[in-house]
């Protein structure tokens, strides 16, 4: 039933992705719904990309080893989103910046923007990316053993590079 459920999950994630993928046509539709979303759409949007499975285990994980003063982290965060939609959005939008490199780049200069997308790459594979294959490796290992941590490291990143791509590329659709 656990791997029926899986499988059933990632064909709706893939029809669903492909759905929306004949309905992109612009970069703006890609990366800003065609700018036609409503604040709660947005809200919840962020809530969603900022609390994930890994954060969810992560954090829950932690609290078990050593208190619920794990949260605080969580807590934090609210400051900082009540400081960037109080100070930071007002500029973005008065600007129509989308992105901190195009804000890095109106207020600096090309090469800040440039240093600073590289340096967001690099921490992103090493830290981010790094860190999400080794939680999804575990969790595949809890439903087949067999498989060794790398393998389903592998097998994970290039699973999601070619989904990723392929939202990219709608050729491959």
């Amino acid at each position: 039933m656990d791997i029926g459920l899986l499988v059933g999950y990632f064909i709706i994630v893939l029809v669903i992705g492909y759905i929306f993928a004949r309905r992109t046509s612009t970069s703006s539709d890609y990366f800003l719904a065609g700018n036609r979303l409503r604040w709660t759409a947005i809200g919840f949007s962020l809530f969603a990309s900022n609390i994930s499975s890994s954060s969810i285990i992560g954090l829950t994980g932690q609290a078990y080893a050593s208190g619920i003063s794990i949260a605080n982290y969580e807590w934090m965060a609210t400051l900082i989103l009540a400081f960037m939609a109080i100070f930071i959005i007002p500029i973005y939008l008065k600007n129509k910046i989308v992105t901190v490199p195009q804000y890095l780049e109106l207020r600096y200069s090309s090469f800040i923007r440039k240093y600073y997308s590289l340096v967001t790459i690099i921490l992103t594979i090493i830290v981010d990316i790094a860190s999400s294959l080794f939680a999804g490796a575990l969790v595949i290992n809890v439903f087949f053993p067999n498989i060794p941590i790398i393998t389903a490291c592998y097998t994970l990143a290039i699973i999601s590079g070619v989904y990723t791509a392929a939202g990219d590329c709608k050729q491959l659709f």
